[in-house]
């Protein structure tokens, strides 16, 4: 059974850094090619200057349009150069210098038309190759999770952790937010036009491509978070915030995904100010809500509540779903565990929203509860202190 594992893990590791290889390297070839036919476009716009003004019969305008070609492109200039001077010492050549732009901006024309489908195939295979790289992570990091590496509290596997730890910090931060930060960048390039014109049937593959390279980028995000949880308690940013305000913002953010379901969504006593962190507070209702709506089926209705009581403020979101089984209810914090729905099929998603949750949650000093509501579903309860208990905790 060793001898399987260690070559599971080998594996794993391979796999992942083929994947990283091939994903910096489409992006990169991406980003050259895309480059490569924007210069020659540029180029392409000197080079049609210089053949107006030919047509246009000024000498002096051509002699800088010429100028203009040959300071950017010096293989051109060259290639122009013998027709140039021929017209420079008798108009009469000027059809045959016409010939040799005409030519130029041929072979700058086709230049672009391999360029930029080949930069499209080489980014939209480095978001293919990001992706395979957050799943081989996942697995990877599922692998030692389940070989029991990660909860072991021995001095020596507790440093070993740590190193692990921090190597996939490393990676995920700086190994692949760095390519999907260029893929998504090269791909708003590439949506406003940058690239070239896009046709109806390109666009819609482009923009698939970007939908699933933010949630990749969203992914990552949420891995980060997650570990750096595990380091220790998160780091706040407390200021007066409205928690009113913060519960209308998450009842509108997930409006698409209930009218998909045809599920309502209502607010309820949403009032009060806490000391707190906006931004993660957010973060909290944001995935209760969603995962409110996931677990209610289509016709049913979710119930948001947000106000300070006395000296803590409660959120409380409450879905008409199936309900929580006893055996899930102790892992939902659990990183990368999924619920199951009434036909025991595992609910889409990371299994992360309820994790960075309670995170959240337990950096402000309070506490998250689940039971079931009255009448079936799911009450996620959460209390945080406010006033001198919450400043104390704060210092």
């Amino acid at each position: 059974m060793g001898v399987v594992r260690r070559n599971v893990y080998k594996l794993s590791y391979a796999l992942v850094t083929a994947a990283l290889v091939a994903t910096f390297a489409a992006t990169t070839v991406g980003g050259i090619r895309l480059h490569h036919a924007a210069v020659v476009e540029r180029q392409t716009i000197r080079t049609q200057r210089l053949e107006t003004a030919l047509l246009e019969r000024e000498r002096a305008t051509v002699a800088t349009e010429f100028a203009g070609v040959a300071a950017h492109d010096s293989a051109e200039a060259a290639r122009l150069r013998p027709a140039y001077e021929a017209y420079l010492r008798s108009p009469a050549a000027m059809r045959s210098f016409e010939r040799r732009i005409e030519a130029e901006l041929a072979r700058q024309a086709a230049e672009i038309r391999r360029a930029n489908p080949a930069a499209r195939t080489a980014l939209i295979l480095g978001a293919v190759g990001a992706g395979v790289l957050v799943l081989l992570l996942v697995w990877l990091f599922e692998l030692e999770r389940r070989a029991g590496r990660i909860d072991r509290d021995n001095a020596a596997r507790a440093e070993e952790l740590m190193r692990l730890r921090n190597e996939f910090v490393a990676v995920v931060s700086h190994e692949l937010r760095t390519p999907l930060t260029s893929i998504i960048g090269y791909l708003e390039l590439m949506s406003e036009g940058d690239g070239g014109d896009l046709n109806a049937e390109q666009a819609g593959y482009l923009a698939v491509v970007q939908r699933s390279t933010n949630r990749l980028a969203d992914l990552v995000g949420d891995l980060l978070l997650v570990a750096e949880t595990e380091r220790g308690p998160l780091a706040l940013e407390r200021v007066e915030t409205d928690l009113g305000a913060i519960a209308a913002h998450a009842i509108e953010a997930a409006r698409p995904a209930a009218d998909a379901r045809n599920v309502v969504v209502r607010l309820e006593n949403g009032g009060g100010t806490i000391h707190g962190d906006p931004t993660r507070l957010a973060q909290v209702l944001d995935n209760l809500v969603s995962n409110a709506i996931k677990f209610t089926p289509e016709g049913g209705r979710v119930i948001v509540r947000a106000n300070a009581d006395g000296d803590q403020a409660v959120f409380e979101v409450t879905d008409t779903g199936e309900g929580i089984a006893e055996g899930d209810r102790d892992r939902l914090f659990d990183p990368f565990f999924r619920s199951r729905d009434a036909n025991a099929r595992a609910v889409p998603g990371t299994g992360l929203g309820l994790t960075i949750t309670k995170a959240i949650v337990d950096a402000h000093g309070g506490t998250i509860q689940v039971e079931p509501a009255p009448g079936g579903g799911t009450i996620f309860r959460v209390r945080i202190p406010v006033g001198e208990r919450a400043a104390a905790l704060s210092r």
